[in-house]
């Protein structure tokens, strides 16, 4: 599409109709789904209610190549440059190297928009697509990234080598013979190569169920969700398992289970450590000192980002070896927990409040956020004035109060463990949603306003200012 099409007249009865169309408040979760690929939209308001519903569409069915298609192109004839390459960085992360044909394409026909910058980062994963841990040239609200902006392989992969169908062979064969673990490898390994290939997934979600490796299974399920995982019905089947009857303990890696480990993966020590957004998140998600929450806590607690050192880490969060360690950095790699830098990086300095007010803005679809304790004082906001702020934080610091109470009994009789809520719209997006940071003895709640972007470096930083100031025993 050139930019000279779109500056053709348009028939003057419908120039005139568009004129004088009234603009009333859109409902988005009730808009028709739109069929063409480039919708003819006159009235303003109703434009931005499609691309919200657009956005809301995507998160929820990331697959849907029509609604990624239609974005970009409105995105475009709107001259949105910024969020036009969120919309082109979105569609590359779902198709992967999937597609090219239709990323070509679509690339010809808004690069003319995008920065040089932008455009030979396109180009670069033109054939390959990205991942959704792919560091992006520039801060942005994509929907579908996880926000890393430095490197998420912290081990050199010394994987095991052979066709799908022998390292099935060899799985079978260490089954026979007891070993589980070695068997675990290899399959694990075959979908790596092949996610559809059905008889490594039998195989292995039934090594999964009868040693109750709850936390392996969701690690390889979250992997690999994104690719056509064979038998699907099965990956959920064990995963209501696994929620209604929960392991009573997690059984302890043996020391077999470890060197193994550390014969595929040789550790990369040359990087700075922390957490990704979704690390970050899930550190300050609960209380509950679990080793892999103590691992994030600990890289956040300096204001400088720490070297990989195993002996500091494994005396930081008290463990057992460097061995527990270099396991749960792995899983924390697997799940794309943590990120490594080939430079030091510092938290920002600045007054806590200025700071916290430039990092709330991208968090938010519309830019409007406010950061409070658990008492209701506002100790940051944006997009948001004095009386706003003061009845969003009344109303958040009630609903976490009414939270609190009920947690326990909706995580035993419905499995749901978040402890964030929202206002939303008929389509179930949130308009007013509010999350709790758990920073050792104190409470925070983070409220937006908009659908939330907590998928963003800012989040990091916002995380990490408020651990390394307040969070002194948050890994005691």
């Amino acid at each position: 599409m050139s930019s000279d099409s779109q500056q053709k007249p348009d028939h003057p009865d419908r120039m005139n109709a568009a004129a004088h169309a009234p603009s009333y408040p859109v409902e988005t979760a009730f808009l028709p789904q739109e069929q063409t690929l480039l919708p003819e939209i006159r009235d303003e308001q109703l434009g931005r209610a499609l691309l919200e519903h657009m956005e809301r569409r995507i998160t929820r069915n990331p697959r849907d190549l029509r609604v990624h298609v239609q974005r970009i192109l409105m995105l475009h004839r709107a001259a949105d440059a910024v969020a036009c390459f969120d919309a082109m960085t979105d569609l590359f992360i779902i198709l992967g190297p999937r597609g090219l044909a239709l990323r070509a394409n679509l690339l010809g026909q808004v690069e003319d928009l995008l920065s040089h910058t932008q455009v030979e980062f396109l180009h670069a994963h033109l054939k390959t697509g990205l991942d959704a841990t792919t560091a992006l040239p520039e801060s942005t609200a994509s929907l579908l990234t996880h926000g890393v902006s430095g490197k998420t392989s912290l081990f050199c992969n010394e994987s095991p080598v052979g066709t799908p169908d022998e390292l099935v062979e060899r799985a079978l064969t260490c089954i026979t013979h007891g070993d589980d673990t070695q068997a675990q490898r290899y399959l694990e390994q075959v979908l790596e190569d092949d996610p559809g290939h059905a008889v490594a997934v039998l195989e292995l979600l039934t090594l999964y169920q009868r040693n109750g490796l709850q936390d392996a299974f969701r690690a390889t399920w979250t992997r690999l969700s994104s690719r056509k995982l064979a038998l699907p019905e099965l990956w959920a089947s064990l995963d209501r398992r696994f929620r209604n009857n929960p392991p009573a303990q997690q059984p302890r890696k043996d020391k077999k289970h470890r060197e193994n480990l550390m014969d595929d993966h040789s550790l990369l020590e040359d990087y700075y450590l922390l957490p990704s957004p979704a690390g970050a998140f899930y550190a300050v998600s609960s209380t509950s000192p679990d080793p892999m929450r103590r691992l994030l806590l600990a890289l956040m607690a300096t204001p400088t980002t720490p070297k990989t050192s195993l002996r500091e880490l494994a005396n930081t969060i008290d463990a057992e070896s460097e061995d527990e360690v270099v396991e749960l950095l792995h899983q924390a790699q697997t799940l794309a927990w943590i990120q490594g830098f080939s430079e030091p990086r510092a938290v920002p300095e600045q007054h806590i409040a200025d700071t916290m007010e430039k990092l709330l803005t991208p968090l938010s679809a519309i830019g409007k956020g406010l950061l409070v304790d658990w008492n209701g004082f506002a100790f940051a906001r944006h997009g948001i004035d004095d009386e706003t702020a003061s009845v969003l934080s009344a109303l958040a610091t009630d609903i976490a109060a009414v939270e609190r109470r009920h947690a326990e009994r909706l995580r035993q009789t419905l499995g749901i463990s978040s402890q964030g809520w929202a206002a939303v719209d008929a389509y179930g997006a949130s308009r007013i949603g509010a999350w709790p940071l758990f920073i050792a003895n104190h409470r925070f709640l983070i409220v937006l306003q908009g659908e939330p972007r907590l998928n963003q470096p800012e989040f990091v930083e916002l995380v990490w200012l408020l651990v390394s100031r307040y969070g002194g025993e948050a890994i005691d």
